[in-house]
């Protein structure tokens, strides 16, 4: 997921050329270190909404310092993989030999190793994001279960196959879709998962708030099944945590505001990105508990 606290343009243009993947690759890298700041220290560091549970009592944000905000962001970035997890059936699925494309800086190919044993191929089109991930693995103690690829999820080598499954958290808007479904089809075994976390949109106006800040391609659930059936691909479960998830855009926008109210370190240009990235967080937010974004979770099997 692009993170609106690190933008400071809105690009318009979806990304079809191998020079817009380049670009792409290129704008991940040179924002790794903002990253850190917002979701590290590591190794596990993740790049995407949390799950809140409507049991859990919300943390106070408005009055919470931006470490205890922080805290409360992974946490819930940890809720939300083991979320997943539950659904997706990982002890069986996705446990053996897996893909995670775009990965990151590796939280979930870690999450997938340390918590269900999986031999993990992390793949990144962020070619400086690569040695990160696989430090992280190291110091994590799966560096041999944890390996990194740089390359475009559209030319997945088929050298490495077949695997068990592939994974794509809050990646999968960066594709050409029908291009990456049929080269899974390629590279994953019979009756292999494909995994997928993604916003999806429901109405035009929900696409054009969530890609007037992302380097993405919003789409609809449908377009995606239809896109997997071309492959031989088939959508067998489906979840909505879109309530589950809408806390996020209010700890994300308080983390910010916080940011901006307690560090004098910060240059101008460094606030005037922060103070852009506080209205979109708080539209995008907006939006979300509109319906018109919609998170969601969905399995499709290779026949």
């Amino acid at each position: 997921m692009a993170n609106l606290d690190e933008i400071s343009s809105s690009p318009q243009t979806v990304l079809e050329s191998q020079d817009e993947v380049r670009i792409v690759g290129q704008y991940y890298d040179d924002k790794t270190a903002r990253l850190v700041r917002k979701y590290g220290p590591g190794p596990r560091i993740h790049y995407h909404v949390g799950y809140y549970p409507s049991s859990e009592t919300p943390l106070n944000a408005h009055d919470a310092t931006p470490d205890a905000i922080r805290r409360s962001i992974r946490l819930h970035q940890e809720g939300l993989l083991r979320y997943a997890a539950k659904i997706w059936g990982a002890e069986h699925r996705l446990s053996g030999r897996i893909l995670d494309v775009g990965c990151g800086l590796g939280g979930g190919s870690l999450f997938w190793a340390q918590e269900y044993g999986a031999d993990v191929t992390a793949v990144t089109n962020a070619p400086e994001h690569a040695p990160i991930v696989e430090g992280f693995a190291q110091e994590s103690g799966v560096g041999g279960k944890v390996r990194t690829l740089v390359c475009d999820a559209m030319h997945l080598p088929s050298d490495g196959g077949p695997f068990d499954a592939a994974v794509a958290i809050e990646s999968s808007g960066y594709f050409n879709r029908p291009q990456w479904f049929e080269r899974l089809a390629r590279v994953l075994r019979p009756g292999a998962s494909v995994c997928i976390e993604e916003v999806f949109t429901t109405r035009p106006h929900g696409a054009d708030v969530w890609a007037e800040y992302f380097y993405t391609k919003p789409a609809t659930v449908l377009d995606y099944a239809e896109a997997a059936k071309s492959a031989g691909f088939e959508l067998v479960d489906e979840a909505d945590a879109t309530s589950e998830t809408s806390p996020f855009w209010d700890e994300s926008a308080a983390w910010t505001k916080a940011v901006l109210d307690s560090d004098s370190s910060l240059s101008a240009v460094d606030r005037r990105q922060l103070r852009i990235s506080l209205m979109a967080n708080q539209a995008l937010g907006t939006e979300w508990r509109a319906g018109g974004l919609r998170l969601g979770f969905l399995r499709f099997e290779l026949k």
